[in-house]
């Protein structure tokens, strides 16, 4: 019986306008501080993405770390924009300053709400002066004549219609009272700051937009990981919730951690890679895919966007050998406009679109026989804003 491996995908660090990066600076969980603000994208080799010389069981898939939660930070509609203070990529802590609203309008609006204020607060102190006056009026009336009784009751009324009048005006005072402190709240809060420990994936503006949920700021948090990583039906069953797993350098063979399945989502199903994993459609791919999560018993040494091996027990599944051809997983693929498939691939440190063109497809290992590339050529995996000319890295600090 031998061991198989099961590799899982996730998206763990989108940075540089969305794209999947890894940042140049320490490891998470080493307690160092990233303090360089760019990003680069990374790639691998197809030899090492297919793990050239080796042979695989029918569940074997790619993984990746990605911090435990994204936290979606939301800017009012109604408020401008001052300044943003973060850029995709940094790094921030709890009270991190992210962004700021102007507030000149708001303080211009409070000096008005005041003279308001002063102008209702003297209404009413004419209008008591007023209401003094006709009650002394209406005590000098003492005849029980019809034209006394005439004269009381619209000296009454006019006392009750000024003491409306002066309900009328507190309640507008305490109105424009609560603006007031609504406005000192904003002013207040001018500076929203981050509520957690993590890296800036995405800020959103006219070529990046913001998400359907009106996120403008997106956090990584990195204060735990986990893997994140999908699964096609045909293996989904396969796996169990507290399963125990060893990951394993996809470098080093030597470097392993330990982990426990912590969720098998089958209810956020990805069909026919129409999702973000794959940038495309593939006609020949109709395989449904399941996200699932493994949460690490230590992340020391480990770096957002590193790719892992998953070995989970021993099956007698038959093999498949990726050393006697050119293979490529199928979430590594996109396609055009047009359905071409392409790969982001490194050309002298920049990113490119390099066409291909796909041959058999083995479904239940997720690939491709391609051709258009060789087993050299290093790729990147696929993120809907990638953009040709961004930079790239190949090596991940520690591996």
């Amino acid at each position: 019986m031998k061991k198989r491996i099961v590799i899982f995908l996730i998206v763990a660090a989108i940075v540089a306008g969305g794209a999947f990066a890894v940042l140049k600076s320490g490891l998470i969980g080493s307690g160092s501080a990233v303090s360089d603000s760019s990003s680069e994208i990374y790639v691998m080799s197809l030899s090492e993405i297919m793990g050239e010389n080796s042979s695989y069981s029918s569940d074997v898939f790619m993984g990746i770390v990605e911090g435990q939660e994204s936290t979606s930070v939301t800017k009012s509609s109604e408020r401008e924009l001052d300044q943003v203070f973060v850029s995709e990529g940094d790094t921030v802590s709890v009270g991190t300053p992210l962004f700021s609203y102007k507030s000149d309008s708001l303080e211009a609006e409070n000096v008005q709400y005041n003279f308001s204020i002063e102008s209702e607060n003297i209404n009413i102190n004419e209008t008591n002066r007023n209401i003094e006056k006709l009650t002394n009026d209406l005590a000098k009336i003492k005849g029980q004549t019809d034209e006394d009784k005439e004269k009381r009751e619209d000296l009454a009324n006019q006392i009750e219609g000024l003491k409306h009048d002066i309900a009328i005006a507190q309640n507008s005072i305490a109105q424009t009272q609560a603006k007031i402190e609504e406005n000192n709240k904003k002013i207040k809060n001018a500076t929203v700051s981050s509520t957690v420990d993590g890296v800036i994936t995405k800020i959103a503006d006219d070529t990046n937009p913001y998400t359907s949920d009106g996120t403008f700021i997106t956090i990584l948090a990195s204060k735990e990981m986990r893997v994140k990583g999908q699964i096609n039906e045909q293996n989904v069953w396969s796996i169990n919730v507290d399963e125990p797993v060893t990951l394993r350098s996809r470098v080093d063979k030597e470097k392993t951690w330990s982990g426990t399945i912590t969720k098998i989502d089958t209810e956020s199903k990805q069909e026919n890679n129409t999702d973000n994993y794959t940038g495309g459609v593939s006609s020949e791919d109709s395989s449904t895919k399941y996200p699932f999560y493994v949460t690490l018993d230590n992340s020391e040494g480990l770096m957002m966007g590193q790719h892992l091996y998953i070995e989970l027990g021993q099956t007698s599944a038959p093999e498949m050998d990726f050393s006697d051809g050119t293979y490529l997983y199928d979430y590594y693929i996109a396609y055009d406009e047009e359905g071409n498939p392409f790969v982001w691939a490194d050309k002298n440190g920049k990113l490119v679109k390099q066409s291909i063109e796909l041959g058999d497809y083995h479904e239940e290992q997720m690939v491709y026989s391609v051709s258009g590339i060789d087993k050299d050529t290093k790729i990147a995996y696929p993120m809907e804003d990638m953009t040709e000319g961004m930079r790239t890295v190949s090596t991940v600090e520690g591996e």
